[in-house]
């Protein structure tokens, strides 16, 4: 579970303050989770998107040599089997 330690103010129009309140009261969670959630989706979640889309560019430009499922399970599983020997 997160801890939250950095507090941040707003100001809203009287109109925004109401319709948070009637969202909280809906969906039984505090004006604060519901802004926390709002951040989260508009700006974490787009960043989050792009590392990962950046990292799978990176992994497929590598041009690994990559073989078909049954061969590669067939690969683990002999690596696995002589690992223990």
């Amino acid at each position: 579970m997160s801890v939250y330690t950095k507090r941040v103010q707003a100001v809203l129009t009287e109109k925004q303050h109401k319709t948070l309140l009637n969202l909280s009261a809906k969906s039984q969670k505090a004006v604060s989770v519901l802004i926390r959630e709002a951040i989260e989706r508009v700006y974490f979640e787009p960043v989050s998107q792009q590392r990962r889309q950046v990292a799978l560019e990176e992994l497929l430009s590598l041009d690994a040599p990559v073989a078909d499922w049954e061969q590669m399970e067939a690969e683990i599983i002999q690596g696995g089997l002589s690992d223990e020997q």
